[in-house]
């Protein structure tokens, strides 16, 4: 095997990857998934696996042909001039080898609690667990290729497993809910209580109707899914549905509210948002040309940032009120945030609510 048949294995696994939408129906409750769907998904984890393993094996024996002609060259008079691209060739075998290994034992716990799921008929979990299965594939694949390419020194494919304008709108919608949920919620008394929750239920029967709602990553919506009913048999007075347990129900969804804008850590959005960012802070501080006033292109510009932070969707929100030097320190924070560096956790079935 050779790096041309690699590749091209890893490319003909994007193309079918990128082909599948995992979707759960829903409908009033009811809740299936297609045998068939989880079947290729099983398929893609387990090619995806193996195609892993063969590239660690692949980059492994190249980092070590690089290293022993080192050593066969340290009598030879070149050795000097060549040896650092040869350390340099070694370390980039080396760094295709750890992606694809570490990607590999991500996808091979991914892949038994997937089946352990299947196993104990657990229908959410095996939700959970193909829907991050799927996107796991796709990352690690996509990575994969980019650094096969780079490696090679061939030309690389500008592609993205997530959609970014999915993504955004997504953002924007959980902004828009956790604003409206956190909104009064520290009710004093059974009334006010009452009234909060009803808004509560209002506010998720209209997110569920949205045509973005599908897209939602299945733990938001199983989490959503089980606060609505819960809110239901409060409102309508089920047996054990005291005042304490509407308090703690007001409890738990205020917090799942707030965890909503941990979507900020998605990596895509991470990437999109220090590039806005850092053309936004370019177009209105630039030494030489600095805005003196805030214009439908910035607003067009900023508002691709909303949902991503509370006071900075503020001034977006009410632009033509405000300055460019009001912009500067909610931005300027906000560049440093981004610029940290950031590794995002393996996704798991969250079980919050």
């Amino acid at each position: 095997m050779d790096k041309h048949e690699l590749l091209g294995r890893v490319r003909a696994l994007i193309e079918n990857i990128q082909g599948v939408a995992f979707i759960v129906p829903e409908d009033t409750g009811y809740f299936s998934i297609d045998d068939d769907m989880v079947r290729q998904v099983r398929e893609l984890m387990a090619q995806t696996i193996e195609v892993l393993r063969d590239l660690t094996d692949f980059y492994d024996a190249e980092s070590a042909a690089h290293g022993e002609k080192d050593e066969s060259q340290a009598a030879d008079g070149d050795f000097l001039k060549e040896i650092g691209a040869q350390i340099s060739s070694e370390l980039a075998a080396r760094e295709v080898s750890s992606l694809a290994f570490v990607a590999r034992g991500q996808l091979l716990e991914m892949q038994e609690a997937l089946a352990g799921a299947l196993k104990n008929r657990q229908v959410w979990g095996v939700a959970s667990y193909a829907d991050s299965g799927l996107r796991h594939v796709g990352k690690a694949l996509i990575a994969a290729e980019s650094a096969i390419c780079e490696y090679e020194g061939l030309p690389a494919n500008d592609r993205r497993w997530v959609d970014l304008a999915d993504s955004l709108e997504i953002r924007r919608l959980y902004a828009q809910f956790r604003r409206a949920i956190l909104r009064g919620s520290d009710p004093s008394n059974a009334v006010e209580l009452t009234k909060w929750l009803r808004g509560a239920f209002t506010r998720i029967a209209i997110l569920r109707d949205l045509e973005i709602y599908p897209f939602l990553r299945i733990d938001d919506r199983r989490s959503i899914k089980r606060l609505q009913k819960r809110i239901e048999s409060w409102l309508n007075k089920e047996e054990g549905c005291s005042d304490e347990v509407g308090f703690r129900l007001c409890e738990d969804l205020t917090s799942f509210a707030r965890l909503l804008i941990k979507i900020n850590d998605r990596e895509e959005l991470r990437e999109h948002d220090r590039q806005v960012v850092t053309t936004a802070h370019r177009m209105l501080f630039s030494p030489a040309r600095p805005a003196t006033q805030l214009v439908a292109g910035h607003r067009k510009e900023l508002e691709r940032l909303l949902g991503r932070d509370d006071e900075l969707d503020q001034l977006i929100l009410h632009i033509d009120e405000h300055v460019p030097e009001d912009l500067r320190e909610p931005l300027e924070k906000l560049m440093r945030h981004l610029n940290r560096p950031y590794e995002v956790p393996v996704a798991e079935p969250s079980g919050l609510v």
